[in-house]
């Protein structure tokens, strides 16, 4: 079965679902370049979205999963697709003759809780969140069970499983996840819980929460925009050969294995696609070392992150054009 088709549906419909989202990344860059946001602000911004709205979205979008026997298998491709970026990806660098300690970090995993979601619910609306949801599931199990673990290493030295686990566990974004999974799996869904006293106005501030999702988290993204000029070269370089890897394993994936192979209907294949084109994670920066000697390696990172998103935000508005419904 081919990808959906747009045929039949208005340019100016595509352009009123891409141009808004383009224009809260504007907003977010415009107001820090202004100073009317600032740095500490932006980053207050940043953990409101990452412990309160997405995981108020993600809760209820797995509350009402309707878990399915098939999706073990996609959640296993997803974690094997990010081990292939995390094993191939060192080796095109150095064939490249890339001789940077961190850039093996920006060939594998995918900003899906600050921009995926962002993405597929400005494109395809907030009832579309469960689908990119599921996918991801593989994704962050190798990203706090391997990503975050390397990560550490590099910088302090190999932790330990029980920290890794302490972490997982106390993650607002896991927490949400696992909350609604379990709930979801006795049979437990969002009309359930609003029909109890106490729980139903705890159900109906999460509902007030998650519209926020698209807006603030676009925001947030411009806001972290860095376009500091220098080594644009190699960080051209290095964009260019994660999307090397990265577009044929998704084509692969997403329509050879998820939609074809494992038959999943093509709104699967649409959000493992946007998933696999997204930027490396945001957190990549975070874990590098503080000091004058990392300093023009973190101006890098920022900049290959930078980039990337502009990338693949283009990248996403080509694939609404072909995809602009699910």
């Amino acid at each position: 079965m081919p990808p959906p088709s747009n045929r039949g549906f208005p340019m100016s419909m595509l352009l009123l679902r891409i141009l808004p989202i383009f224009l809260l990344l504007g907003l977010g860059w415009g107001l820090r370049v202004s100073r009317w946001v600032d740095e500490a602000t932006g980053n207050a911004l940043k953990l409101l979205v990452v412990r309160v709205v997405l995981p108020s979205v993600l809760f209820l979008s797995f509350v009402d999963l309707d878990l399915r026997p098939d999706y073990g298998a996609l959640i296993a491709l997803v974690f094997a697709v990010c081990l292939i970026g995390l094993v191939v990806g060192p080796r095109l660098l150095r064939a490249a003759g890339i001789d940077r300690p961190w850039a093996k970090f920006l060939m594998t995993g995918y900003e899906y809780g600050m921009l995926g979601i962002g993405l597929f619910a400005g494109a395809y609306g907030l009832g579309a969140v469960p689908t990119i949801a599921v996918v991801a599931l593989g994704h962050e199990i190798f990203i706090w069970f391997v990503f975050f673990a390397l990560l550490i290493a590099a910088r302090d030295g190999r932790p330990s499983f029980a920290a890794l686990l302490k972490r997982f566990l106390t993650n607002p974004v896991i927490v949400a996840i696992v909350a609604g999974l379990v709930l979801d799996a006795f049979g437990i869904h969002a009309a359930d819980l609003e029909r109890l006293p106490v729980i139903d106005a705890l159900m109906a501030t999460l509902r007030l929460l998650a519209p926020m999702t698209v807006p603030l988290i676009l925001i947030v993204v411009g806001h972290g925009f860095h376009f500091e000029g220098g080594a644009f070269g190699e960080v051209a370089k290095i964009v260019a050969l994660r999307l090397a890897l990265q577009i044929p394993l998704a084509i692969a994936a997403a329509w050879g294995i998820v939609h074809l192979a494992l038959g999943f209907e093509p709104r699967y294949a649409v959000a493992l696609f946007t998933l696999m084109i997204l930027p490396p994670p945001f957190i990549v920066p975070l874990f590098m070392p503080e000091g004058r000697e990392s300093d023009e390696e973190r101006r890098l990172v920022h900049r290959v992150l930078t980039v990337h998103t502009l990338v693949s935000l283009a990248i996403f508005s080509g694939l609404l054009a072909v995809a602009p419904t699910l």
